[in-house]
């Protein structure tokens, strides 16, 4: 009896995950580091997008608005984006201009790149980091 409920326990935890993705979701200024507030998507086909924005104002100073978040299709992650660039300034105080948007499908993968890992990276960082220390001993 207990065997059926684990499994049915684990059908549930499982099947819920299975249908909504999740995202990484904000619209941070400069620091795209910040933005890690998990959205969970509609359990509908969908993509996790981020964005790249320039804002220029009219003093010339400028910012990059870096928006993250869910999305139908990347198709529409970019049509809304260039609706907001469009829309947001009617009285010309300032530019606002999309710059890039990527799109992806698989959970949290909207967040900062991953420093990718390998055997002689480690190697390497070993080495230098132990390498003074043998040069001391040697010496």
């Amino acid at each position: 009896m207990k065997g059926i409920h684990l499994l049915l326990l684990a059908v549930l935890l499982c099947s819920q995950q299975a249908l909504s993705l999740r995202c990484y979701s904000c619209a941070d200024v400069e620091n795209i580091n910040k933005c890690l507030l998990i959205f969970s998507c509609a359990p509908t086909p969908s993509v996790c997008y981020k964005g790249s924005m320039t804002l220029t104002t009219a003093t010339g100073e400028t910012a990059t608005i870096n928006p993250k978040g869910c999305a139908p299709s990347c198709q529409e992650a970019s049509q809304v984006m260039q609706l907001i660039a469009n829309l947001s300034n009617p009285t010309g105080a300032f530019n606002l201009e999309v710059r890039d948007v990527a799109c992806c499908e698989k959970d949290l993968c909207n967040g900062v790149a991953q420093v990718a890992r390998s055997l002689w990276a480690l190697a390497g960082g070993l080495l230098l980091s132990l390498g003074p220390a043998l040069l001391w001993a040697l010496l």
